[in-house]
This record gives structure tokens, C-alpha cells and sequence, in this order.
């Protein structure tokens, strides 16, 4: 019996072991289809490596766009990380083309960026192919919480679910990976969408560069995914595929950032952002207007002040003092703080990044840095916040020499040469002013013949060629060399007088009553009618008499009483240099009054007689040609 149930034993375990051998191999179609241990152990080592690398590539991803590498760390890192949920904020995939570095001024910025977006987007689809679907959570995370990037987060993980989920998984493992690539696809075109608005304004050949990191992203996708599985198929799905791969898709987009765009250009990308936030009114002459709320504040003061109320006028115009100092200590403290702070940074960038193409640009930023003041006497006159520039500061002076220097060639040199050559005129060096001022114009006056530039050179290279490094800042070219040839006719024609010599520019010498020049005025001090008035009685019928007189005229707030001391200033000075600027603001206050006939009148009279000065007689002409013709008779 027992020996029968031996024998039954036996040949069942004989037939147990035909059948084992007689069943086919299991499929492998993943890296986790081998059980072995040690197919185990190298597949999850080789996992934790691919995520390892992605979470550095994830960390690239957001210190392209803000400059730090680690989110998590960030001040208002949750903040952040929620704003980045709303789909028309400022933290969108479509800013990853316009913030901080403009692919349109830097190509091959969008090279960089449509290869590090394949990178990841083809990875975690791979994962979830190669490793199965729990195993690109991680990644998912990555690009949520480390790139700062939670809509295409999202947007990777729907594409995951599409890859290795049934019933949408494929035996054919690319058609699988294509599928997910769709949903990806409708996100990039939701991104370009967003920056059509933005681009609108470009020339049509920068609008295709917007889109070019999109095209990029998802060519290279495809022939990475595709790369990636044909060499998984060829070697059975063992594990150490994804990780070469992964590594070369870190470092190309790195190699060709830190080559071609440079760790320069982000900084000094970020840098121009926080310095236009601060001084965005300076550079282009923008008024904040708070006159609505000082009335409401100035009504809830006298409102509070208990019984016997003084009038409200009395009121007004204390707190319009107190308002008006405390704007002054604002400017002493707190707004100084804040300079000292960029203008460190400006040192900090220098000292880094010395031989970037940025550095003159840095250079030049500190000077307006420098240069900048608050007006408080359009506080105080208009009640607005107004910034200005165009006063240099004496410790601006050495920046200056260094943009010249530095960049004797970009437009922020004439901006450069110009406030050194005020500067100089401020200290009595006459001639070092008038030769900066000569070559600042015979550089940048576009009215001059300028050489024929060079036949440009087509092809990828002229395609992927950079904006030059002042292109963004705007500089007032036009306006400086225009301010250039005031100064210098006022230098030249009165800079020699016999019997004053230089005091009218540069103020009294030692030993004399203290008397500052015209050079030393602030145009924006609440006193500066009364210095101005100060030069003329203190030098008697210097040569920079009638200009004095024609800026006092100027600074008339009425039309009717600017005419009436235009009128007196070319009455009185018919021969002066400044006769023509005169007549010419003349005319401008004509029109303003609403006597366009004897404004055309004044500006004929300018075309007709007087010499070309290169100035206010083009202006003339120009104002000719843009009014209308005057048939009916004038009341005026």
C-alpha cells in the first residue's frame, strides 16, 4: 500500500516535471518579468538612479526660470507652487518661453528648453512602460514639486495611465507611448496658445521661434521614446536602458545651456526683471497718480481732528508737508536701502560673471541705479510719484568711464558719454565735456551718414544668432544725442566768457560768495526758478544770460505766461544761441493757446531765416509738415 502510493507518488512528480518543461517560457515584456533576485536588485537600483537623475533634471527645470536650484527651499515655496495651479497666472509652461530669457533674443534658448521639455515628458512615459505604472509616480512628483511645473505633472501622469493601463496598453510598445504623447501634444499647443497674445507684436520669423521649442519638444520625444524601446526590445527588456539615456538627455540640454546661453544670462535676465520693477518709472517717464487718494486722506485727517476743527485748507496743507517729508525720508532710507541692494548685486554679477556679454549692461544699470531720484516737487505741484535720471550723481562718475570703456561701441555708451560729459562741464573740465559730447554724436547720430552695414549671413547660424546685449534695455539713443547737442552749443557758444569765464556753468570759485552753476542745478529742485534767477544777478549779462531767461520761461505753467516771456526773451536777446529755441517754443505755446496760425508763422520764420542748427530748425520743418492747412482766417 505504501509502496503503491510510493509509486503513484513518483510518477506524479515525474509528470509534474514533463509538464513544467513542456509550458512555455513566460513572456518578458517588462523589466520586472524576470524574477530572479538579482533582475530584482539591479532593476530597483537602476529605478532609484533614473530617479535620482530626474530629480536633478527636475531641479534644472525651475533654476532655469528663477534662478535657485532646490523649490522646496524657496521663501513662499507653497505659494508658488500654488499659483503655478492657475491656468492663466504668471508661473505657466508659456513663460518658460518668455521668462527670464526670451527665446526670440536668445535662440538657442529654445534648443535648450525643447530638449529638456522632452526629457520630461519621454521619461516618466518610458518608466511606466519599462518599470509599469506605479513606478513613474515618482517622476510625476518630480516634475510637480521639484520643477514647479504641476499642470504638465498632470498632464504626464493622464499620459502614463494611457501608456500602461489597459485597455489602452498595445502590444506594439511605441503606438502605446505615441497615444500618451497626445495628451502631451494638446498641453504644448494650449502653451503656444497662451503666448500667441504675447508674440502678436513680433515679426513672423520671431513668432516661429516661440513655437520652435514645442516643434522640438515633440520631435525629440519621439525619437527618444522610440530610441529607448528599440533598445529595450533588442536586449529582452533587461533593466539599464532608461539610465544611459536619462543621463545624456541631463546633460545635453546643460552642456548646450552653459555653452551656447550661459549662467550669465539667466542672472542678469532676473536682475533686469527686479531692477524694472523698481525703477520702471525712472527709464520711461511714467507717473504714478495719487492725487485721488491724498484727497481722501488729507479729508479723513481733518475728519479726525477733534472740535475746533481748523479749515480744511489749513489741514491740506499740513498734510501735504508731512506727506512731502515723509517722501524725503523715504527717499534718504528706505529707497536708498533698496538702491544699495541692487547696486551690491551689480557688484555681486560683475565679480561672477566678468568677461558676460551682460557686464556693460550691469554696469550701466548701477549708474541709473546711482542716478535716481524721487521728485518731490511733482509731489508736491501735481501729486504724483515720478522718478528721474537725468541728473547724474557724482558717484556715478567712475561707472560711467567703465561703460564707456567696457562698450565704446553699444547704445548704453552714448547714454555713458553724455552724463560724464555733464559731469565733467560740472567741475569746469569744458573741453573733456565737449570732446565726449562730440564723439557721443558722431557715433549715434542717425541723421549723419552711417556705413553700409555688411551683407548679412543666412543659414542656422544667422538663425540661432542672439539679440545684441543691449536690446532689451530701451536705451533713448534719439533723446540722448538730441540732449548731446543742447549741451554742446550751450558749452561751445558760452563756455568762454571774458568777463565770467566757466562760473556760470560751474559756480563760484573758492573763496567767492557762494554761487552754484547752472550745471549744478537740479532742473527737478522746488528751488530751481530761484537759482536759476541767482546765476543771472550774480553774473550780469554773461553769455549764458538769454538761455537762463529761456529756461525760466519754460518753467511757466501757463501757456499765456510762457508767451508772454518767449516774447520778452526774443525781444530782448534777437542775436543769442538760444533765439532759435526761443522762437521755436514759441510757436509751441502758440499752439497750445490755440493760435495754430501764429505758430505757423513763428516755425516759417525759423525755416525761412534762420541758420541750421541741426535741432530746433528740423524740428520746425517737422511740425510744418504734420499741420493741417490753414484756409479760414485765424481769430488769433
Amino acid at each position: 500500500m505504501g509502496s503503491g502510493y510510493g509509486i503513484r507518488s513518483d510518477e506524479g512528480e515525474r509528470m509534474t516535471a514533463n509538464d513544467v518543461q513542456a509550458q512555455p517560457a513566460a513572456e518578458i515584456t517588462d523589466v520586472w518579468s524576470r524574477s530572479a533576485s538579482k533582475y530584482r536588485i539591479r532593476a530597483t537600483a537602476l529605478l532609484i538612479l533614473n530617479i535620482v537623475l530626474f530629480a536633478g533634471l527636475g531641479c534644472f527645470a525651475y533654476w532655469l526660470r528663477t534662478g535657485e536650484v532646490f523649490a522646496p527651499a524657496v521663501d513662499g515655496y507653497w505659494r508658488e507652487l500654488a499659483a503655478t495651479f492657475m491656468p492663466k497666472g504668471g508661473a505657466t509652461l508659456a513663460n518658460f518661453v518668455l521668462f527670464p530669457i526670451r527665446v526670440d533674443v536668445v535662440p538657442m534658448h529654445g534648443v535648450v528648453v525643447g530638449l529638456l521639455l522632452a526629457a520630461l515628458v519621454s521619461i516618466p512615459i518610458l518608466i511606466s512602460i519599462l518599470y509599469r505604472f506605479p513606478s513613474c509616480l515618482p517622476f510625476v512628483l518630480v516634475i510637480g514639486f521639484l520643477a514647479v511645473m504641476p499642470w504638465l505633472a498632470i498632464t504626464i501622469l493622464g499620459a502614463c495611465v494611457l501608456t500602461s493601463v489597459k485597455p489602452f496598453r498595445f502590444r506594439f510598445r511605441y503606438a502605446s507611448a505615441l497615444l500618451g504623447l497626445v495628451l502631451v501634444l494638446l498641453y504644448f499647443y494650449g502653451a503656444s496658445r497662451q503666448t500667441t497674445p504675447l508674440v502678436a507684436q513680433y515679426a513672423p520669423e520671431d513668432r516661429i521661434k516661440f513655437l520652435a521649442p514645442w516643434v522640438l519638444a515633440t520631435i525629440a520625444s519621439c525619437v527618444i521614446m522610440g530610441g529607448v524601446l528599440f533598445l529595450a526590445r533588442m536586449v529582452n527588456y533587461r533593466p539599464g536602458v532608461v539610465a544611459p539615456l536619462l543621463l545624456i538627455s541631463f546633460v545635453v540640454p546643460v552642456v548646450l545651456f552653459e555653452t551656447y546661453v550661459g549662467r550669465g544670462e539667466l542672472y542678469y535676465r532676473l536682475f533686469e526683471k527686479r531692477f524694472q520693477s523698481h525703477f520702471l518709472m525712472a527709464q520711461h517717464h511714467v507717473d504714478h497718480d495719487v492725487s485721488e487718494w491724498f484727497e481722501m486722506t488729507a479729508v479723513k485727517v481733518w475728519e479726525s481732528k477733534p472740535y475746533p476743527r481748523p479749515s480744511f485748507e489749513t489741514s491740506r496743507s499740513l498734510t501735504e508737508l508731512r506727506m512731502a517729508l515723509e517722501l524725503e525720508n523715504y527717499q534718504r532710507s528706505l529707497f536708498a536701502r533698496e538702491c544699495n541692494s541692487l547696486i551690491e548685486e551689480c557688484r555681486d554679477f560683475v565679480l561672477y560673471f566678468p568677461d558676460s556679454r551682460y557686464s556693460p549692461n550691469i554696469l550701466y544699470l548701477m549708474g541709473e541705479i546711482m542716478d535716481t531720484r524721487i521728485d518731490l516737487a511733482a509731489f508736491r505741484d501735481k501729486k504724483v510719484i515720478r522718478y528721474y535720471d537725468d541728473f547724474p550723481s557724482q558717484q556715478s562718475e567712475n561707472i560711467w568711464r567703465k561703460v564707456i570703456h567696457n562698450a565704446p561701441d553699444s547704445t548704453i555708451s552714448a547714454v555713458g558719454r553724455y552724463r560724464l560729459a555733464i559731469l565733467e562741464a560740472r567741475e569746469g573740465a569744458l573741453e573733456e565735456a565737449i570732446v565726449l559730447l562730440d564723439d557721443l554724436i558722431t557715433r549715434f547720430d542717425s541723421r549723419r551718414p552711417q556705413p553700409a552695414d555688411p551683407v548679412n549671413q543666412g543659414g542656422v547660424n544667422q538663425v540661432l544668432k542672439s539679440a545684441p546685449a543691449d536690446a532689451s534695455l530701451k536705451v533713448p539713443v534719439e533723446q540722448t544725442v538730441f540732449e548731446a547737442k543742447q549741451l554742446m552749443g550751450l558749452l561751445l557758444q558760452n563756455g568762454s566768457d571774458p568777463r565770467f569765464g566757466k562760473r556760470p556753468f560751474c559756480g563760484s570759485r573758492p573763496g567767492e560768495p557762494r554761487q552754484p552753476g547752472l550745471l549744478q542745478l537740479d532742473p527737478r529742485h522746488i528751488r530751481y526758478e530761484e537759482n536759476l534767477q541767482g546765476i543771472i544777478q550774480a553774473y550780469p549779462e554773461c553769455l549764458l544770460e538769454d538761455n537762463l531767461m529761456l529756461m525760466i520761461a519754460n518753467l511757466a505753467d501757463s501757456a499765456e505766461e510762457r508767451i508772454r516771456l518767449l516774447e520778452e526773451c526774443v525781444e530782448r536777446y534777437p542775436n543769442g544761441d538760444a533765439a532759435i529755441e526761443a522762437y521755436f517754443r514759441l510757436g509751441v505755446a502758440y499752439l497750445e493757446s490755440n493760435s495754430p496760425r501764429r505758430a505757423r508763422q513763428v516755425w516759417e520764420n525759423i525755416v525761412q531765416t534762420k541758420p541750421d542748427d541741426g535741432l530746433w530748425k528740423p524740428l520746425a520743418e517737422e511740425r510744418l509738415s504734420s499741420m493741417p492747412a490753414i484756409t479760414a482766417p485765424s481769430s488769433s
